[in-house]
């Protein structure tokens, strides 16, 4: 093999390494032989990097040489995942528990027992009509009715025993206060027979 021929086959080699650790970030299309040679020399060799990851982790891949033969794995149920442990009471608005930040999630979430003020009204048996208008009661599901029940106050009536023998009460709620009296006309009446 001639000079000249040994010379271009460097000199092409040289071109192959110089273009692929130039695409590397590793040395510049400028740089001669020797040059090139010492950045080879810097790269490490990694060779099969292993690595686990819980979940939200992130791992530095190390600059240098690796064999392909590495991996990074996440690691699925029961890593070891910080996790919280968290308690709530019922409250009347929903809830939404979360972990608090720097946590992966919850271990457990404890719910308190109804508090005494949340009275049990599954036996609640009256209904709008059985309250007085205006007022409101708690119906065994739970919700808010306005009672429709009228207020009649203190209803009075006078019977005569002749022509008003009788008196029908209204339905609704009455104060009590009022009165059915019988006037002494039937007394009147009565004497003169």
């Amino acid at each position: 093999m001639s000079t000249y021929t040994e010379i271009s086959r460097l000199i092409a080699a040289r071109g192959k390494i110089r273009d692929k650790l130039t695409a590397l970030g590793l040395a510049t299309a400028q740089d001669k032989l020797d040059t090139l040679a010492g950045a080879l020399d810097g790269v490490a060799d990694c060779g099969a990097v292993e690595k686990n990851l819980r979940e939200g982790e992130t791992y530095q891949i190390p600059a240098g040489y690796h064999n392909g033969a590495g991996r990074v794995v996440g690691v699925s149920g029961g890593g070891s995942y910080d996790l919280q442990q968290k308690q709530a009471t019922p409250d009347l608005q929903a809830q939404r528990v979360t972990p608090d930040a720097g946590y992966y999630g919850l271990s457990a979430v404890t719910v308190a027992a109804i508090p005494a003020s949340y009275g049990d009204v599954s036996g609640v048996t009256a209904g709008a009509d059985d309250v007085r208008a205006g007022k409101v009661i708690v119906s065994a599901a739970g919700q808010q009715t306005v009672g429709t029940m009228p207020d009649r106050g203190a209803v009075s009536a006078q019977l005569d025993g002749l022509t008003a023998a009788r008196y029908v009460i209204p339905a609704g709620y009455h104060s009590g206060a009022g009165t059915v009296t019988l006037t002494d006309d039937i007394e009147a009446a009565l004497a003169l027979i």
